[in-house]
This record gives C-alpha cells, structure tokens and sequence, in this order.
C-alpha cells in the first residue's frame, strides 16, 4: 500500500510514501515572502506552482500579496500545472480570484476550516488538504473526489497515523483511503505517482 502526502516540507524516511515536498516537487513564493524579489526557475520537472496565496494575519499588505498570488497563478494557467496554496483569512479574495482564474486544479493546504467554508471551497472547485489538526466534520463531508491529504510541516507525527485517523474519521478502511488518494493523485496532478 502506498501513502500520499499532497503537500509537506521534508523528505519521508519511508518507501511506501509518495510525497510532494515544497521547494522540490513544487515552487512558489509564499505569501510571507510575497514583497521579496524572486526569479522563476526551471519548472518543467516540478508538479505544481506553490505553496502561494494569501495571509492576512502575516506577510507583507494585502494588495503586494494578491499581486505576486495573481503572478502565479497566470504562471500556472500558463505552464498547465496545478497550484497549492495557502490562505489564511483571506477566503473571500481567494474565491473571488479563483472565478477569474478557473482553470487548473487548485489546493488549498491545510484546512482547518468549519463545513460552510468547506463547502464554498468545493463548489469553486478546489481540492481541499487536510492535515492532523482539522474539524473533523469538515473531513467526514468532504467529497472523496477532493480529498487530500498531508503533513505540511508536522515532522513529529507519520503520515500512516494521519490516514489511520482519517480513515477512522469517513468510516472506510485504511487500504480504501489509499486508493482514493492515489486516485486524487492522479486528477490533481495528472501524472502518475512517484514514489522518491
């Protein structure tokens, strides 16, 4: 059985993990960093732009943050790659952007929100991250199809105890959570996975 994890910042000590890893798999200028200079690499061998997006708790103003996520996001219409992004407190401007930019898959990492928010991300079609601190009401409903799941910088717990927990949560078994996520893999990424 193989293990995805959507999004973290560390490479996994197991082999039976698919990880996308931030800075390796994926780049993008995190909003914190959103007023700092940068030059876009090579990105023909990574799966997706991010993380980016919007912080209105943290980072430089509101408008230089939503300038350099717009920069990315034509960036991954461009290219054809998905986006991950992180958005904290800033829903409303993120969905509003996502009518205006509709294409490629997006995530939004790290979900903790209620249902109602959950629901509002879905019918703008994202796909939604989940990681070890979650309203589990949130994860029970939301459409297998969107499903993600990840570790993002939680080094301490393993990505197997997050699927236990999540396949506790939906009422399935481990295995069958899985292979819905090597599904998500796929739909997300269009790629099949690799295991690194």
């Amino acid at each position: 059985m193989l293990y995805v994890d959507f999004h973290t910042h560390q490479v996994p000590g197991r082999q039976d993990v698919v990880a996308v890893v931030d800075g390796r798999d994926t780049w993008g200028v995190h909003p914190w960093r959103a007023d700092a200079e940068f030059v876009v690499p090579d990105l023909s061998t990574r799966l997706a732009i991010g993380e980016c997006g919007l912080d209105a708790l943290r980072g430089p103003a509101m408008e230089v943050q939503e300038a350099v996520f717009v920069r990315q996001v034509r960036l991954s219409e461009e290219l054809g790659k998905p986006l991950i992004i992180h958005c904290v407190k800033a829903l409303d401007r993120l969905l509003r952007l996502r009518r205006e930019h509709p294409c490629q898959p997006w995530m939004l990492h790290g979900f903790r929100g209620k249902p109602q928010q959950l629901r509002s991300l879905i019918d703008a079609g994202l796909f939604v991250g989940f990681g070890y601190q979650h309203n589990e009401e949130s994860l029970r409903i939301c459409p297998a199809s969107r499903l993600l799941l990840e570790t993002d910088t939680d080094h301490v717990q393993d990505i197997a105890h997050l699927y236990e927990n999540a396949a506790r949560e939906r009422g399935l078994e481990v295995t069958e959570l899985a292979k819905m996520m090597l599904e998500n893999y796929r739909t997300f990424f269009r790629k099949e996975p690799n295991q690194t």
